[in-house]
């Protein structure tokens, strides 16, 4: 009996992550984070990386379709096509679509590694330039005979980030106690919007308009007479958290028409009495929507003016 005699393949066998490493042109890839469209598109060949664009967009500024942020993708494209002629990758097959329509012949193939690797470095560097600044508001807010104590804060972004308000009631504590755990409650809120913001890459700015909690943590030992045990712990966490941030505390006086101050003072209004009110969840949720909102056009369009 004769068996078969194995012959080497007509095509030598390339592998799928060969196939692509090798691959060289352009990729383009968008993604939406942190309230913006951010995009990147890399030239490569091989695992060279010959130039690259980034840029981020807010939804609002975008147009019908999206088509102000594609058209800057697509000028993005031809620049670094130059007058050459080059493959061109995308990472979504809705993009790839859209940008066909622009006119681009976009492959149905995968970007290359180098590219992806490099689209990925520049998404970031985009996200740590909205994020370059931080400031934060904080109050609390404690009635007469209740036992609820309202925290309430206020971030906003140097980067055109819309602001951040959070409220949170807790029903120990007096008001110093809460002032110091408002503003431990802020600065947890600051890194969960910006994984960044505590280890350096952000200047945060934190403003309490009580003196006592800012001379408890500026001033080691200081302990004044409404000081208690969590006020102490709430101080050794702030300072834990903040250890490695490039983090300034001030204070500002009190109803004195600081806007940030203004609306951190009633996100603590606001969470304390719903809770004294028993208010649901859903109901409390409603109501500071309201409060977000006007924050929202209050403090954007006084970022507006000021750059004007």
């Amino acid at each position: 009996m004769q068996f078969p005699v194995p012959v080497p393949p007509v095509r030598r066998f390339i592998s799928a992550a060969d196939e692509v490493s090798v691959r060289s042109g352009i990729s383009v890839h968008v993604r939406q984070q942190h309230g913006h469209y951010i995009w990147a598109a890399a030239r490569t060949q091989g695992e060279r990386v010959l130039g690259i664009r980034s840029g981020a967009m807010e939804p609002t500024a975008c147009g019908a379709n999206r088509g102000k942020l594609l058209n800057e993708m697509h000028d993005a494209v031809r620049l670094l096509r130059g007058s050459n002629q080059v493959d061109i990758f995308c990472t979504s097959e809705d993009t790839a679509e859209s940008l066909r329509q622009l006119g681009l012949a976009v492959s149905a193939f995968y970007p290359p590694v180098a590219a992806i690797t490099a689209m990925d470095d520049a998404v970031r560097s985009c996200v740590d330039s909205l994020f370059t600044a931080v400031e934060i508001a904080t109050d609390a807010s404690r009635g007469r005979g209740s036992r609820w104590v309202g925290h309430g804060w206020v971030l906003t972004f140097a980067g055109s980030v819309g602001p951040v308000l959070g409220y949170k009631a807790v029903d120990v504590g007096n008001v110093l106690e809460g002032e110091l755990r408002a503003l431990r409650f802020a600065l947890l809120a600051a890194r969960s919007a910006y994984t960044g913001a505590l280890d350096g890459r952000s200047a945060v700015t934190v403003s309490t308009d009580s003196q006592l909690a800012l001379r408890m943590l500026l001033q080691q030992g200081f302990e004044p007479p409404s000081s208690n045990g969590r006020c102490a712990s709430e101080v050794l966490r702030i300072r834990e958290l903040t250890k490695h941030a490039d983090v300034h505390f001030r204070w500002v006086k009190g109803h004195s028409g600081d806007p940030l101050n203004t609306f951190a003072d009633r996100m603590a209004v606001l969470a304390r009495r719903c809770r004294e009110a028993g208010l649901s969840p859903e109901e409390t949720d409603r109501l500071a929507a309201a409060v977000r909102e006007e924050a929202e056009c209050q403090l954007l369009s006084s970022h507006v003016a000021l750059a004007a």
